[in-house]
């Protein structure tokens, strides 16, 4: 009788599950409204409060560095099983910053605002998406899956520019952010909570728990295919 126990195996994830589809809509929402917006509120705040361009760009630096930091946490949560939890919830508190940002007058509060939306950055753009994947079909099933999601995300730049641009010119940029708030909280919040389904995933063999998620996002994003796609 051996000793050893074999991993178990995982199922190619297709790229048209509704799982990716879910995934993909939220990816292109949440890119679109937490990272592509900035800029073009930025512009309009500027011109509205006088605020020069260092006043608002050090703000999305800061966010930019805690989303860096926060991404261990983040990752450790998703291989431990919380990637509904971790997904939904960031898309639900980002919701309620870029509410928030709405409603700043001074440079602290935004700079709060931007500071907090960077970390939960962290915990809905591609890479806690990426992990949830990984978690649902594994090493040898999550590339195809992965790539699709690439693909969807690519999408973000080019819904969002103009859709924000026109908000801001029919709304303002108060009005734009309450609009983009509401997307997070109601549509990426929900689609994450509705697709990703922890008991879904299949059992990680205790050797793999520290890299297998982690592992796959890695291999995929050193493919200059992903940073191509993701950064046009």
């Amino acid at each position: 009788m051996s000793g050893t126990v074999e991993a178990p195996a995982f199922r190619p994830l297709s790229g048209r599950s509704l799982f990716i589809t879910g995934l993909g809509i939220g990816q292109i929402c949440s890119w679109g409204s937490l990272y592509y917006a900035f800029p073009l509120v930025a512009e309009a705040m500027g011109r509205d409060l006088g605020w020069s361009k260092p006043d608002l760009y050090g703000a999305a630096t800061l966010g930019l560095i805690l989303a860096g930091l926060a991404s261990y946490p983040v990752g450790i949560a998703i291989d431990r099983g919380y990637g509904r939890l971790v997904m939904a919830a960031g898309s639900a508190l980002a919701g309620l910053l870029l509410l928030a940002w709405s409603q700043v007058e001074g440079r602290l509060a935004f700079t709060a605002c931007v500071a907090g939306i960077g970390i939960l950055q962290a915990a809905t753009l591609y890479e806690p998406a990426f992990a949830v994947v990984a978690r649902r079909s594994g090493a040898t099933g999550a590339r195809a899956g992965i790539t699709a999601l690439t693909l969807w995300g690519g999408f973000a730049s080019t819904v969002f520019i103009p859709l924000v641009q026109m908000l801001i010119d029919i709304e303002g940029w108060r009005g734009a952010l309450m609009v983009l708030g509401g997307i997070n909280l109601v549509l990426c919040a929900g689609l994450h909570a509705a697709v990703i389904d922890p008991a879904a995933d299949h059992p990680v063999p205790a050797g793999a728990a520290k890299t297998g998620s982690g592992g796959v996002v890695r291999a995929v994003m050193r493919q200059p295919t992903f940073w191509a796609l993701a950064l046009a």
